[in-house]
């Protein structure tokens, strides 16, 4: 009987160990998980900042693109060249109402 307490007293710190080594593992597992995780955040952010950046200089273009296409200059030489319009009625502007659409 006592060579089976000895044994159990023994197996005892074994066991202690691996519950050790578990919950050490454990933790180490969740560090990468949460290391994992935040990398991914950070690549999600950058290609949102990317597609933002195009986004706003895909505006800026279109913008600039409108402003060329509405000038006046441009206007007056399609007026004169393809619709055959003459001089003298360019000094006034006629505004047209958009009508109920």
């Amino acid at each position: 009987m006592n060579q089976r307490k000895e044994t159990i007293k023994y197996q005892k710190p074994g066991y202690r160990w691996l519950l050790v080594i578990f919950i050490l593992f454990c933790e180490l597992m969740v560090h990468i998980w949460i290391r994992t995780e935040s990398t991914q955040a950070i690549i999600q952010i950058s290609n949102a900042q990317e597609k933002l950046t195009k986004a706003q200089s895909y505006t800026k273009a279109l913008s600039l693109e409108r402003d060329r296409l509405k000038s006046d200059a441009r206007i007056t030489g399609i007026a004169k060249i393809r619709l055959g319009l003459s001089e003298n009625i360019f000094d006034r502007i006629v505004y047209l109402d958009g009508g109920d659409r």
